[in-house]
């Protein structure tokens, strides 16, 4: 069984438990704090713990079943929103070994980084100022 969320960065590592372990469908390294599927230097799959490098491709289900301890709970399947993860999903809830959960990141946004309306009156009025407008 397969089931889908949606997370930020932040939260990931509140979700994941122990007994999880991570795949990486994103562009960047994630710190998640559990085991995750790497590849190692001659492209066998491997588990290891540290920071989830991206994966590349799309592994192979049954593959990733014969790596994954005993003692795995649940699949974490991290993605930023492209297909890759999804068809591994799909490919996953086949096997019906392995629960897996697929977490889109979203991206976060901090409000208080941009300018209110306040700001952006005086940063028209410094640039009639300086006659740029």
């Amino acid at each position: 069984m397969t089931e889908s969320t949606t997370l930020s960065r932040n939260t990931l590592n509140d979700f994941v438990d122990h007994g999880d372990v991570l795949i990486n469908f994103t562009s960047e390294g994630i710190a998640g704090g559990v085991p995750y599927v790497g590849t190692d230097a001659e492209g066998n799959l491997t588990v290891s713990k540290g920071l989830a490098w991206p994966i590349t491709g799309v592994p192979d289900a049954a593959a990733v079943s014969t790596v994954l301890p005993p003692d795995v709970s649940r699949l974490v399947i991290v993605s930023d929103g492209g297909h890759r993860a999804t068809d591994f999903a799909a490919a996953l809830r086949t096997q019906n070994n392995v629960a897996g959960v697929v977490c889109v990141l979203e991206e976060t946004c901090d409000a208080d980084a941009f300018m209110d309306e306040d700001d952006a009156e005086a940063v028209a009025e410094r640039l009639r100022q300086l006659g740029y407008i």
